[in-house]
């Protein structure tokens, strides 16, 4: 039941991370600069500060689905018999 969940998690972890990758591929953030000496314009690109917080929480995320894929269940032990003769 872990390794089915763990899979689940871990697949929807990528496959969340490739949606929200192409829903900010073509719109980033723009900036221009241009330096009022030289003329020179530098263009940077940023992606918004949520789009950061989504690819540390989907990385936590996929991380937990490979610790349940790779845990081990726990076979439950068995206790010494009860003695009922008293």
């Amino acid at each position: 039941m872990k390794q089915a969940l763990g899979i689940f998690i871990s697949f929807s972890a990528i496959f969340t991370y490739l949606f929200i990758d192409t829903l900010y591929y073509f719109r980033p953030i723009e900036e221009k600069i241009t330096n009022d000496i030289t003329g020179v314009s530098t263009v940077i690109y940023n992606y918004p500060s949520m789009y950061w917080l989504i690819c540390i929480i989907l990385i936590i995320t996929f991380i937990l689905g490979i610790y349940l894929i790779l845990a081990k269940e726990k076979q439950p032990e068995e206790g010494p018999l009860c003695d009922t003769s008293k």
